[in-house]
């Protein structure tokens, strides 16, 4: 299990089943001592926190942002969680966890940051200034210059009392328009931001706030008196949080990403990379509940690799394995069409669903499939035909648009496992179809390889071993 996140998948007991390499990082603990044990003893203070996201997603809810700390370690963990079902039962939890000791720290940093700033703002880290209107003069109280990093006795350029000589050239159009606004009347307050030069040359944000306290006997406004204050810190912590709040909704987004791709990996198997069982059980429910009464409805094939257990003995399972990765690619070039879905139903055994198929349609393509793994030309000294073979069961369900019940699943398969069974008693490398015929009553036909069906033939209810 690989992925940018750390992730474990746990039971109801809250025992891990699985976990990805960064998770092991995470907790500072071996990969394969993860595996079984429970995840409380791992991560001190997760029970709680685990058993609030099962009460949840048996309401079908998630469990997002639960900050975990682990205080032996020093770390701060952002956790989340999404129900783990099979067959539609809530197994366990997908437990992903991202760690934000940095972030904590970042932001308990920026907190003392602005703790700071206010103290320097009560200690009347600001400076007043007066604008004599007509002269368009300004005087500054004497601390200003300190604020900027000079002197008192030195010289701020050649027109620091001019006003506005001192403010940013890409600032000033806004700053003038504010102003204009209080000198025209249309706001009883100046408000502007605005950068001003630092004597190490970098620029310093300033908020200017002030009102006119003098006017001509006609009304005219002849005084304008202000505070000035740093808010450079304040910026700058603006931007840190954004950044922040980015960065955040940039691990949201990999998490439901990550969950996605776990959700997937839960539901292949690992070995051909195929729909495994769990994912087999869930599509084939939900086309026969799609497909009840409508003509054609679905088709389901069982197909056997013939006499594996003797491959595996004879050429051992590392070349078992490669066999059966072979076979699983050549099932799947057979079946393209969109609705087709071909999995790994267990061991040697694959099992294939073909939506909106008749009977005849499905012996085509299993007469394919049998041909396909034969030009694979696998060589098996254990078989009569020397090369790998498969055998295949056929079953089609159908039920008329007038019965408004549904097959039970196990029957469906029931029917196609004993086609299956009949192909393996019939010689091997063969395809038999069985169906259940709206009565229940079970019917079978044995296939040729060309595809021609031969005379009808009884099946046991007997034993449905496989080889």
């Amino acid at each position: 299990m690989s992925a940018p996140l750390a992730l474990c998948v746990v039971n109801r007991d809250r025992r891990c089943l699985a976990a990805n390499e960064r998770f092991a990082e995470a907790l500072e603990c071996p990969l394969d001592r993860i595996r079984g044990e429970d995840l409380n003893s791992l991560l001190p203070g997760s029970k709680e926190f685990v058993i609030t996201a099962l009460e949840k997603a048996e309401g079908g809810e998630a469990f997002n942002d639960y900050e975990l700390p682990v205080g032996e370690r020093g770390k701060v963990f952002l956790a989340s969680a999404e129900a783990f079902r099979e067959s539609g039962v809530l197994t366990g939890l997908s437990i992903g966890l991202v760690d934000i000791t940095e972030r904590k720290r970042m932001a308990e940093a920026l907190v003392e940051m602005e703790k700071r700033i206010a103290f320097a703002m009560e200690s009347a880290n600001q400076w007043i200034w007066e604008l004599d209107i007509p002269a368009n003069r300004v005087r500054r109280s004497s601390h200003w210059k300190s604020g900027l990093g000079y002197l008192p006795e030195e010289t701020i350029g050649g027109a620091e009392h001019v006003a506005w000589s001192v403010v940013h050239p890409e600032d000033l159009p806004q700053v003038l328009k504010s102003y204009k606004n209080l000198i025209d009347g249309r706001t009883d307050v100046f408000e502007a931001t605005y950068r001003i030069q630092h004597r190490n040359g970098t620029w310093l944000w300033i908020m200017g706030r002030g009102r006119i306290v003098e006017r001509s006997p006609d009304g005219e406004p002849l005084r304008l008196l202000a505070t000035s204050v740093d808010i450079s810190r304040q910026k700058r912590t603006e931007q840190e949080l954004a950044a922040t709040v980015r960065r955040r909704e940039e691990l949201e987004r990999e998490l439901v990403a990550t969950n996605r791709r776990l959700t997937a990996l839960s539901e292949m198997d690992s070995l051909t990379e195929l729909p495994n069982r769990r994912k087999f059980d869930e599509v084939l429910s939900r086309e026969m509940r799609r497909n009840r009464g409508h003509s054609p409805a679905m088709a389901l094939l069982m197909i056997d690799v013939d006499q594996f257990k003797s491959y595996n003995d004879l050429y051992g399972h590392p070349e078992g394995d490669e066999c059966l990765r072979k076979v699983a690619e050549t099932l799947s070039g057979c079946a393209r069409r969109a609705g087709d879905v071909i999995a790994r139903y267990g061991g040697e055994e694959f099992a294939a669903i073909l939506a909106d198929t008749n009977e005849a349609d499905a012996t085509v393509l299993a007469g394919r499939m049998l041909e396909a793994v034969r030009s694979l030309r696998i060589a098996h000294s254990g078989s009569a035909m020397g090369i790998v073979t498969v055998s295949i069961g056929v079953t089609v369900y159908e039920l008329p648009a007038s019965r408004h019940d549904y097959m039970p699943i196990g029957n469906l398969i029931a029917a196609a496992d004993r086609a299956l069974y009949s192909a393996k008693q019939a010689g091997r490398n063969c395809i038999v179809t069985s169906s259940v015929d709206p009565s229940g009553a079970l019917r079978t036909a044995a296939v040729t390889e060309s595809g021609a069906p031969s005379p009808p033939k009884h099946i046991d209810d007997g034993d449905n071993a496989h080889g």
